[in-house]
């Protein structure tokens, strides 16, 4: 069970680091799955760990700038009757990004470990 948070782990660091640059999660959940060395199944899994963890230093960032973007004028108004299902609908698509795409990146990984011979693991590169 270690083995399994420590490579979830590996892929929200890579998340992270890379969250400058689009579909980071997906990249984040290879990452994870590949040092897994697991199945589908276990794949999708270890990468939907890896958005789940990778979210909470994300959020630390996106709350913050979900406040300086109302505060300049654009989305819905905090006094509008609308603002709770703003920000629902604000956050689930959040999580759809980084939780979601971590998941595919965790099937992605699975395939590249089963069907090629490139190499993931983030510790060869530190």
């Amino acid at each position: 069970m270690t083995g399994l948070f420590r490579d979830a782990g590996w892929g929200a660091a890579v998340t992270v680091v890379l969250s400058v640059l689009p579909f980071s999660p997906v990249v984040g959940g290879a990452v994870a799955s590949h040092r897994r060395g697991c199945r589908y199944a276990a794949g999708l899994a270890v990468g939907l760990l890896s958005g789940v963890v990778a979210a909470i230093p994300l959020l630390v960032l996106f709350v913050p700038t979900l406040l300086v973007v109302g505060w300049l004028g654009y989305g819905v108004p905090p006094s509008s009757p609308a603002y709770d299902l703003f920000l629902a609908i604000v956050f689930g698509l959040f999580g759809l990004y980084t939780v979601g795409l971590s998941a595919l990146g965790g099937l992605g990984g699975v395939w590249a470990r089963l069907h090629t011979d490139w190499d993931l693991d983030p510790a060869r590169w530190l």
